[in-house]
């Protein structure tokens, strides 16, 4: 009878143990919860690495962006200098017209212009007039305003410069000579050698102003 109690006692007590052992495992070691934590660590740092390649991208692309504006301003630029280079230099050419200076002389103006000078061109300067700045330097003209240049026909020998009635308004005799002369010279500072013929709306002229003037033909 004792030994079955003591055998009984012995087991009971291994068992025991054994379930003490059990328990106190479990709560020490749990696979479940370390695995949980390492799954969360790896996802978490896959997280990061994501983030980090995401603004490594970021930045690349930006970078990739300014050279390609780089590339794109230099070839802009390098264009720009191949045309200035190529572009040849604008030629300013002298327009020649004859007004009276402020003691009454007859003088050459020139104005400077890209266009090449030509009858058409001079005669219209002439017939518009000393500049505001040249007038406040006693620069004037004796030509009436508002006188229209109907034609000019340039032929081998002698040019023709036809102008509209008004040409002959105002003025006394000397008048009348002075705008005829700056007429005359201002061609002849183009073709010396021609002859000048003044027209008055298409007719040669023989008279002119109120004071009938005698014009001679071809000008002196």
């Amino acid at each position: 009878m004792n030994t079955f109690i003591k055998t009984f006692l012995i087991c009971l007590i291994a068992c025991l143990g054994f379930l003490f052992y059990q328990f106190l495992g479990e709560n020490s070691y749990s696979p479940e919860l370390k695995l949980s934590e390492s799954s969360n660590n790896f996802f978490h740092i896959a997280k990061e690495n994501n983030n980090i390649q995401k603004e490594y991208n970021k930045q690349e692309n930006i970078t990739k962006e300014e050279e390609t504006k780089n590339t794109l301003y230099q070839k802009q630029t390098e264009e720009y200098n191949k045309k200035e280079i190529v572009s040849p230099k604008k030629i300013i050419h002298t327009h020649s017209c004859y007004f009276f200076s402020k003691n009454g002389e007859l003088t050459e103006i020139q104005r400077e212009s890209t266009a090449k000078p030509t009858l058409e061109s001079v005669i219209t300067l002439l017939l518009k007039g000393p500049l505001i700045s040249e007038s406040k330097n006693g620069i004037y003209s004796e030509i009436p305003p508002n006188v229209d240049l109907i034609s000019i026909k340039n032929s081998d020998n002698s040019i023709i410069v036809n102008l509209s009635s008004n040409f002959g308004n105002g003025g006394g005799s000397k008048s009348v000579e002075n705008r005829v002369l700056q007429i005359s010279k201002t061609i002849k500072k183009y073709h010396p050698k021609k002859s000048v013929y003044l027209h008055i709306n298409g007719k040669e002229v023989e008279y002119l102003g109120g004071e009938g003037i005698y014009i001679k033909q071809p000008l002196e």
